[in-house]
């Protein structure tokens, strides 16, 4: 569901205790003072996750606010394999609220219920059924040309190609292996800002082997102008509070939406069963009555180059060599077509699998092993 939240409160909307409340000076400029409130040691061995605190005092403006940043399953799993549901929203806002109390910060539920959302990042962890890897699962994404589609900017494969990460600066599409990521360091691991108990996990899940492949997708839209324009492209209200952004509903759709527009879209020549050069050739004329046996020859060895070693990037890039945009963009056209004739009941497994949990979005319970 939702994992990363950062808030902005207005800071005459909360409490500062003096004495614990220890602001360390981050960054000054002419225009502004940066401070932020880190969990201290004493907080860290509590064993409870807390919050990141981040202040600024404007030298020309009277307008302050406090940002918040946190992770809502850890705030009340201490992990983030354990997935919330709109039911744990009461816990997460008490807990929230305990938690900067022992910081020293004051705040009202109902000021935190109805604070300002900046950034959101939502996620969904999948085990894999079938015998299938996410390492498998990150190759064949891999093959599609992520840098070219909803305007990423970058695209690389990270840690062994155990990570997949396609980011611009206003929003970021991560796909990575979660059970070998919790046994990662800090500075190779995905998350983090992992927990103690989080770490404990990768342990206890390499003893169940039945449990070792969870990819997890991850959408983080890490600017507020990017954020309002997923959500209202969905037919929700721009500018969203902690209550708003905190629905299932709106994390299946924005999920399900990055998978359907940027992976399987345009993409799914790649998914396909194998079938032979032959099948294909013939499942064409069977679904065109006015196919010449020339087009139908043409379409399937366009099918072939389409799937094949690096897939739709490197074909892309073998074409505009010697030909504009346009010629490309008229191949991704017949390539659909193909798609489409083709892809009834022939969809790959594991297509079908990622397809039916986004659209199904039940939560992933660690505590159900454990």
């Amino acid at each position: 569901m939702i994992d990363t939240i950062c808030l902005l409160i207005p800071k005459e909307e909360m409490i500062y205790l003096s004495g614990n409340s220890n602001w360390d000076l981050h960054s000054k400029t002419e225009y502004y003072s940066k401070y932020v409130r880190n969990p201290n040691k004493l907080e860290k061995s509590t064993g409870k996750y807390f919050p990141r605190l981040t202040g600024y005092k404007r030298n020309f403006s009277q307008s302050e606010n406090v940002r918040i940043e946190f992770s809502a399953p850890k705030l009340l799993y201490l992990n983030n394999l354990d997935e919330l549901e709109d039911k744990d929203f009461p816990k997460i806002v008490e807990t929230l609220q305990e938690r900067l109390k022992m910081m020293g910060v004051i705040a009202e539920k109902e000021t935190l219920e109805n604070s300002s959302v900046s950034s959101v990042h939502f996620s969904k962890n999948i085990l894999l059924e079938n015998n299938y890897t996410v390492s498998y699962l990150i190759s064949e994404i891999g093959k599609i040309n992520l840098n070219k589609a909803f305007d990423f900017g970058r695209a690389r494969f990270l840690n062994d190609g155990q990570s997949l990460y396609a980011h611009t600066t206003s929003h970021q599409l991560v796909i990575y292996d979660k059970i070998a990521d919790l046994g990662k360091k800090e500075k190779r691991a995905i998350d983090k800002n992992q927990t103690k108990y989080q770490m404990s996990l990768f342990e206890k899940m390499k003893e169940k082997k039945e449990l070792n492949e969870i990819i997890r997708f991850e959408i983080r839209l890490s600017q507020k102008q990017k954020m309002n324009k997923v959500i209202t492209s969905l037919g929700y209200n721009k500018n969203p509070t902690l209550r708003d952004i905190f629905n299932q509903e709106i994390s299946q759709k924005i999920v399900y939406s990055y998978w359907e527009k940027l992976i399987k879209s345009g993409n799914m020549n790649i998914f396909l069963i194998s079938l032979s050069s032959k099948e294909v050739f013939q499942k064409l004329l069977l679904s065109d009555k006015k196919m010449t046996t020339r087009k139908g020859i043409y379409l399937t060895g366009l099918l072939l180059l389409s799937k094949d070693d690096n897939g739709m990037g490197q074909l892309r890039s073998i074409i505009t060599k010697k030909n504009s945009d346009r010629t490309w963009h008229r191949t991704v056209k017949e390539i659909r077509s193909i798609e489409e004739a083709i892809s009834k009941n022939n969809m790959r497994n594991w297509i079908k699998q990622i397809d039916e949990k986004l659209q199904n979005y039940k939560p992933y319970k660690v505590k159900k092993y454990d």
